[in-house]
């Protein structure tokens, strides 16, 4: 942790610009493999809903990357 003169917390614009794009890395990332998979799943394409738990998908991949 970096820490100003006050003892404030501080995030450099680099570090947030490099966590931005990891961000859009993943969410490009599992929504490929989640519209490969949802096809799949569903073969009448009148009804098709969401049958992936994307919430947890995020959850495991940003705890997966945090443990990277």
């Amino acid at each position: 942790m970096v820490q100003d003169d006050y003892g404030v917390n501080v995030m450099y614009d680099a570090s947030f610009a490099d966590m931005r794009v990891l961000e859009q890395e993943l969410v490009r990332t599992m929504s490929y493999y989640i519209n490969k998979l949802e096809p799949m799943q569903e073969l009448d394409l009148r009804n098709i809903f969401p049958s992936v738990d994307r919430f947890g998908m995020i959850k495991e991949a940003l705890v997966l990357e945090e443990s990277y």
